[in-house]
């Protein structure tokens, strides 16, 4: 245990506080939501509000939790938004009105911002830097494994939603709270390394435009490439989970078969985080970002084109999840890699806005889409062309060479 690098232990960490905050925020509220529309007598637009109020207060906070990263210590950062986020879901409970129970996703929203995925990303960043692509995978599995625990938490108590909100704060507190021990913001606060030892550097691990600043970012068109690839992929990933059930309806299948495909699909982004991040470690990013698209756009592909047997709408799950898991975590991975400096944090909190903003607006426009059509094919017609700018897009990235001016 004492060869181990310190590193590793503070992911398992991160892991799983990414697991409780995601898994709170964007699965067991939804699993909720239906109990809290009974129990508040709310209209349709009013519950669909609810999960875009959310998102849209992820995106706004972003810079701003990007830039606190930059300036205090990443543990203290992390600490408000995790005992924020407990407090508050033990206090849903206690929420009587809708009014309230906006400002509940507000408040939630800051705290998922400030113990999420930028935070953790910042700290992967800090410790990691030949290991970065395995390491991501290894804390955003926590967001798969979020949506497999949680849910399940939060329909324990039956219909009595307030008596879920304790369950998932008992859950939250102890999964939450705990790793916060664990968290140093740089190796060399412990007189460690990043990596826990010193490598040779390597060619595809080097980036001209490594520590750029946000306002000469904002000078590049590099930038805008990638926050049109993780835009694109935000579009069509959130956009597709948050209509998924009316594909599978569309399609005709029950919503026992729509749970159970995406079941398979968590598992599937489970390896495919794991496996691409371990890849990106060794391989041109690039490449790998354009490998995890297409193989996202296959699985897409065989849910337009072919039938809707069970065999092939198994494969659809296994082969758009795997891609969904490595697409999740190239991200993460190939935006460290150039824009990893002194102000990474500044910068992934501009990155992460834009992301939440398309998340929301694949939500939006899938669900417009299919019901101006009557089905989804549009929708899914629509993901494929996206899809196909953002894999030109990733190679122009490769190709570009460009040396913007510092600061």
């Amino acid at each position: 245990m004492k060869n181990i690098f310190y590193g590793w232990f503070m992911l398992a960490g991160l892991a799983l506080m990414y697991a409780t905050t995601n898994g709170v925020g964007a699965y067991a509220l939804t699993v909720m939501r239906p109990l809290q529309i009974k129990s508040f007598g709310l209209d349709p637009q009013s519950a669909a509000f609810l999960p875009t109020l959310l998102f849209l207060t992820i995106a706004i906070a972003s810079p701003f939790v990007g830039r606190l990263l930059d300036r205090w210590n990443p543990r203290t950062v992390i600490a408000i938004g995790a005992f924020g986020a407990t407090g508050l879901i033990f206090l849903q409970a206690y929420i009587t009105s809708y009014t309230v129970l906006c400002i509940f996703y507000v408040l939630y929203g800051i705290c998922m911002s400030l113990a999420g995925i930028i935070s953790f990303m910042y700290l992967v960043n800090k410790w990691f830097h030949h290991y970065k692509g395995l390491a991501t995978g290894i804390v955003i599995l926590g967001s798969s494994l979020g949506g497999i625990i949680f849910p399940r938490i939060a329909v324990m108590a039956g219909s009595e939603w307030q008596k879920s909100c304790m369950f998932l704060g008992i859950a939250s507190a102890v999964l939450l709270l705990p790793p916060l021990l664990l968290i140093k913001p740089e190796p060399a606060v412990i007189g460690a390394v990043p990596d826990g030892a010193r490598f040779p550097e390597r060619p595809n691990t080097k980036s001209g435009k490594t520590g750029l600043s946000l306002s000469v970012a904002l000078r590049s068109y590099t930038f805008y490439l990638v926050l049109m690839v993780t835009g694109i992929l935000w579009f069509c990933i959130k956009g597709y989970l948050q209509n998924h059930g009316f594909v599978m309806k569309d399609m005709g299948q029950s919503p026992a078969t729509a749970a159970k495909l995406l079941g398979y699909f968590s598992i599937m982004a489970i390896a495919g985080k794991l496996f691409f991040g371990y890849l990106s470690d060794r391989m041109i990013k690039e490449y790998i970002m354009v490998l995890a698209i297409s193989i996202m756009a296959a699985g897409f592909f065989m849910l337009h084109a072919l039938s809707a047997g069970p065999f092939l709408l198994n494969a659809f799950a296994l082969v758009a999840g795997f891609g969904f898991g490595g697409a999740f975590t190239i991200i993460q991975v190939w935006v460290a890699g150039i824009y990893g400096g002194k102000r990474y944090g500044s910068v992934l909190g501009v990155v992460t806005m834009i992301d939440e903003l398309a998340g929301s607006a694949g939500a939006l426009v899938l669900g417009t889409l299919r019901k101006a059509s009557g089905n989804f094919k549009s929708g899914l017609d629509l993901m494929l062309i996206l899809c196909t700018v953002a894999v030109v897009s990733a190679v122009l990235v490769r190709r570009g060479n460009e040396d913007p001016p510092r600061d």
